[in-house]
């Protein structure tokens, strides 16, 4: 996997990066692995006599001639100064069918490597994930020297002397394309810059380039049969009259909506009618008003260990309950207030002091110190998943498990993993796919439902011991939606092609067809254009535009979901306990050992 290919400045050598080392990691949640850190720099000789690189060196000193002394001994009269010869033109030969032979790893540990820019002597290259920094590998010299110690991105100019340098935060740097540069020397001064823009010609232009994205990167280039020459000409002749940038995006919707095809999306740039948020702060509780104050009527769990799903209620020190009142607010009296958030006004994040009384009365109240959080979603996304374990957990007796999917990316991945370990021992499983948003490919995720038992060790006093020693033997359900998209569409697609289960709910939304890097328009804004579509094993489209239907068709009707009940999970622990009466799962009994004498 060989890329980022760069020529030496006088045509001797092609610097590359390539994955070639095969680094294996384990997991710390089981015995499974993968490989990291495959990329290294790599240099090649382009011809074969060509100069040789690396090669031992001998420890033997160099014998240099004495300096002449002052009194004048035999030292040559200096010469006299010859003009600069013209640089001769660069002669590249190379010789193709030994070339591998010739290439070796740029000294140093394999890595994140990536821009590379060769000069003269060696090679540039950044390095790193978060914090990228910028190298210099002397070639002559056989040494890694830092340019820049962090950096979000460089450009080199024409003649190798010059690095004009992204720091972030529209900041930039001009320096030498030399060791230890300190940016803050040499800072560009962009506060008086300006640039005037035409926006009508701006959106002129920026309408025909998301036609031309839409046209080369549009996984079929028939354009789903559309005359797309046709199209730029009826819905060009409205840009003239564009008067606004959202009124480019209206039309650019109206492109996009003749493809005929999921995950074709406009997006605006961010600096359209931009107002600064001001995050306000929530309490992770449903609050209600009641006898003249509010009252905490519902404290959300939260997993406090870390900040994405804090709970500040449930936080070390806090002394509060539900069904406490909450008088005040920094001091602020709530008697009377309308809306209780009005007191929490661009205090996320930020420690508030909260009056609380178990009855709506100051006497006898108390302050408590809390510190509120910028979003509740994560919050209510836990409870919602616990109460459907939970359900899960009492319908079932205990012998069944329970794990939602959010999406097949992160977070989804996440859940599974976290869900899937410490319920593995379950008779039987319900995957959620219900409102999935998609993501990646969830191919990782069917292997990890997918697993066969191969065989079990046995230990002494311990109980068998199945390989893989995470894979879960009984049968399984997954429940779909409309909501279930993208990934969400594929995850059950590939649930039914493994023969997994039973898949109950509805049918799911139907774009299987992906993303993968279309350029942006000038402004930031963007016309997303899908590069790949599902083709089925048979060699026929499938699920896109269709979606994949349930075995059992349940519908959540609205009112049942908002007395509390889960029509699409009840349905589903009713069958697999059936399930599990027909056919009980199995468990290796050890036999006794017996030996032949």
């Amino acid at each position: 996997n060989d890329s980022n290919p760069v020529f030496d400045p006088k045509g001797r050598y092609l610097y590359f990066t390539s994955n070639r080392d095969f680094n294996l990691t384990f997991s710390a949640w089981e015995f499974n692995y993968v490989y990291t850190d495959p990329t290294r720099v790599y240099v090649g000789v382009l011809a074969e006599d060509g100069p040789a690189l690396f090669l031992p060196q001998s420890d033997e000193e160099k014998v240099t001639a004495p300096a002449a002394d002052a009194a004048g001994g035999t030292s040559a009269a200096p010469a006299a100064e010859k003009p600069a010869a013209k640089p001769a033109a660069v002669v590249v030969k190379i010789d193709p069918a030994t070339f591998e032979n010739r290439v070796r790893a740029v000294p140093g540990a394999p890595g994140d490597y990536s821009n590379l820019n060769a000069v003269a002597n060696g090679i540039l290259y950044t390095r790193g994930g978060d914090a990228t920094s910028l190298k210099f590998y002397n070639i002559e010299d056989r040494k890694e020297e830092t340019v820049l110690e962090t950096l979000q991105g460089y450009e080199l100019s024409a003649n190798g002397e010059k690095i004009l340098a992204s720091l972030g935060q529209n900041r930039y740097a001009i320096v030498n394309a030399k060791p230890g540069q300190k940016p803050a020397d040499s800072m560009l001064n962009l506060s008086n810059m300006e640039m005037r823009i035409d926006p009508k010609a701006e959106w002129q232009q920026q309408f025909t380039d998301a036609w031309r994205i839409l046209r080369d990167w549009f996984y079929d280039p028939n354009m789903h049969g559309l005359d797309w020459n046709g199209i730029r000409q009826k819905y060009g002749q409205l840009v003239p009259y564009v008067a606004h940038r959202a009124d480019l995006d209206y039309i650019l919707g109206e492109v996009a909506g003749e493809m005929n095809a999921g995950h074709v999306y406009v997006g605006s740039p961010s600096d359209v009618n931009a107002v600064e948020r001001v995050d306000n702060g929530l309490l992770g509780a449903e609050i209600a008003a009641a006898d003249g104050y509010f009252r905490i009527t519902n404290i959300f769990p939260g997993e406090n260990w870390h900040e994405a799903f804090r709970s500040p209620l449930t936080e070390p020190g806090v002394k509060v309950r539900e069904g406490d009142y909450i008088l005040a607010v920094d001091g602020v009296s709530t008697q009377g207030v309308d809306n209780f958030y009005r007191l929490l006004e661009n205090k996320a994040d930020r420690v508030v002091t909260l009056t609380v009384n178990s009855t709506p009365s100051m006497s006898g109240s108390r302050t408590e110190r809390v510190r509120p959080v910028k979003r509740e979603t994560n919050l209510r996304y836990l409870e919602w998943v616990q109460q459907r374990r939970d359900y899960v957990e009492k319908a079932s007796g205990g012998r069944i498990g329970y794990i939602h999917l959010p999406n097949t990316a992160a977070e989804g991945n996440r859940e599974l993993v976290k869900g899937f370990y410490p319920q593995v021992e379950k008779d039987a499983l319900i995957i959620d796919d219900r409102y999935n948003g998609g993501g990646f490919i969830p191919d990782r995720m069917i292997e990890i439902l997918d697993r066969p038992v191969l065989n079990y060790w046995v230990r002494r006093d311990m109980k068998a011991v199945s390989v893989p020693a995470y894979a879960h033997v009984g049968p399984k359900a997954m429940l779909i939606n409309g909501y279930s998209a993208s990934g969400g569409d594929a995850l059950p697609y590939y649930f039914r092609k493994r023969g997994l289960g039973t898949i109950i709910g509805t049918r799911t939304w139907g774009g299987l067809i992906g993303l993968s890097g279309s350029p942006n328009l000038m402004d930031g804004g963007s016309v997303s254009a899908p590069t790949f579509r599902f083709l089925d094993t048979e060699g026929m489209w499938a699920v896109e535009g269709v979606g994949v239907s349930p075995d059992i068709e349940v519908i959540d009707r609205p009112e049942l979901v908002a007395a509390g009940q889960d029509p699409s999970l009840e349905t589903a622990v009713k069958l697999l306990m059936e399930q599990l009466a027909k056919n009980p799962v199995k468990r290796p009994v050890v036999p006794p050992v017996t030996v032949e004498r």
